[in-house]
C-alpha cells in the first residue's frame, strides 16, 4: 500500500474516497453531511432470543438532526455506497479501540459491520482498504464480524467464494446476509459463515419458497440465525420458532450514535 493506514491516516483517506464517489444530488448532502461530523454510526445490542443477553453490537450510519434517518435510504451512486461501507469500518475501529482502551476485554462484544459483497469484489478500494485495516488494527479487528450483504442475485461464484475463503482466514468470525429467495446456499456449504443474518418477514410465496431451504442448511451446518430490523414481539416470536438464536432491532433498543473524530491527518510511508 502506498498509504500507511495509521489511525490518523484512516479518515482523511475515507474522506478522499468519498469525495471522488460523489455523484448524484444526494451523494453530496451526505458528503456535505460528513464533513460538518453529522453522519453518526449508531451501535445497537444484538441479543439471545431466549436469555434476551446483549452477545453482539451492530453498526449502522446514521443522519439526520436526531440521526434518525438511515444513510442508505437516499438515492445513492453505487461509489458513494462502497465508500460508505468503508467509513463505516473506519467508524468501527474507532469504537472498539475506544471500547478496547476502557473496557475489560471479556466484556466487550463483537461489533458486526455490515458491507456490500460488491464493496470488496467490484471496487479495488474496498479490498486495498480492508487488506490494510486486517494488517495494521489487527487488534481492534479481532473484535469485529464483517456481515457480507450477499443481496444481488448475480454476483460471480468465483470471485465470491476466493473472498469468503479469505476473510475466513483473516477473522475470527464472518457473518452473512441474505434477501431470500438465494442462490448462494451451494457456494456456502463449501465456506460456510458463522452466521447467516435475514431482515426480511414476507408472506410473498417467493419468500416462503426461499425460506424453508435456508433454515434447512442453518440446521445441517450448525449456522446460527440472527433476525435483523424486529419490530415487534409478534416478529420475534416468528424467528424464534423458526430457529433464529439472536435478534436485534427497535423491541427495547434504541441505538446509540457516536460520532468520528473531526480532525484527522494523511500520513504518507
Amino acid at each position: 500500500m502506498a498509504k500507511l493506514f495509521t489511525d490518523t491516516a484512516l479518515g482523511e483517506h475515507t474522506r478522499g474516497l468519498l469525495i471522488q464517489a460523489a455523484r448524484t444530488p444526494d451523494d453530496f448532502i451526505l458528503l456535505e453531511a460528513m464533513q460538518h461530523n453529522d453522519i453518526r454510526h449508531a451501535c445497537q445490542p444484538i441479543r439471545h432470543t431466549e436469555s434476551n443477553e446483549v452477545t453482539f453490537q451492530h453498526l449502522t450510519l446514521r443522519f439526520g438532526s436526531n440521526n434518525e434517518q438511515s444513510v442508505y435510504r437516499f438515492d445513492l451512486s453505487d461509489e458513494m455506497r462502497y465508500a460508505l461501507d468503508l467509513f463505516g469500518l473506519l467508524l468501527a475501529i474507532k469504537h472498539i479501540k475506544f471500547q478496547q482502551e476502557t473496557i475489560i476485554p471479556s466484556l466487550i462484544n463483537p461489533l458486526v459491520v455490515p458491507l456490500q459483497a460488491e464493496t470488496l469484489l467490484n471496487w479495488e478500494p474496498g479490498h486495498q482498504f480492508l487488506t490494510a485495516l486486517y494488517e495494521h488494527h489487527g487488534k481492534a479487528m479481532r473484535d469485529i464480524v464483517p456481515c457480507i450483504q450477499l443481496f444481488q442475485p448475480h454476483l460471480d461464484p468465483e470471485q465470491l467464494s476466493a473472498l469468503l475463503r479469505w476473510l475466513h482466514d483473516a477473522s475470527l468470525a464472518v457473518w452473512v446476509d441474505l434477501r431470500l429467495p438465494t442462490p448462494y446456499l451451494p457456494l456456502l456449504d463449501k465456506t460456510p459463515p458463522a452466521a447467516i443474518k435475514m431482515a426480511q418477514m414476507s408472506e410473498d410465496t417467493s419468500f416462503k419458497q426461499g425460506l424453508l431451504p435456508v433454515i434447512r442448511f442453518l440446521r445441517q451446518n450448525d449456522i446460527d440465525f440472527v433476525a435483523g430490523r424486529v419490530a415487534t414481539q409478534h416478529d420475534l416470536i416468528r424467528f424464534r420458532r423458526l430457529g433464529a438464536g439472536y435478534y436485534f432491532g427497535y423491541i427495547s433498543d434504541i441505538p446509540t450514535s457516536f460520532s468520528a473524530p473531526r480532525k484527522l491527518k494523511l500520513v504518507q510511508s
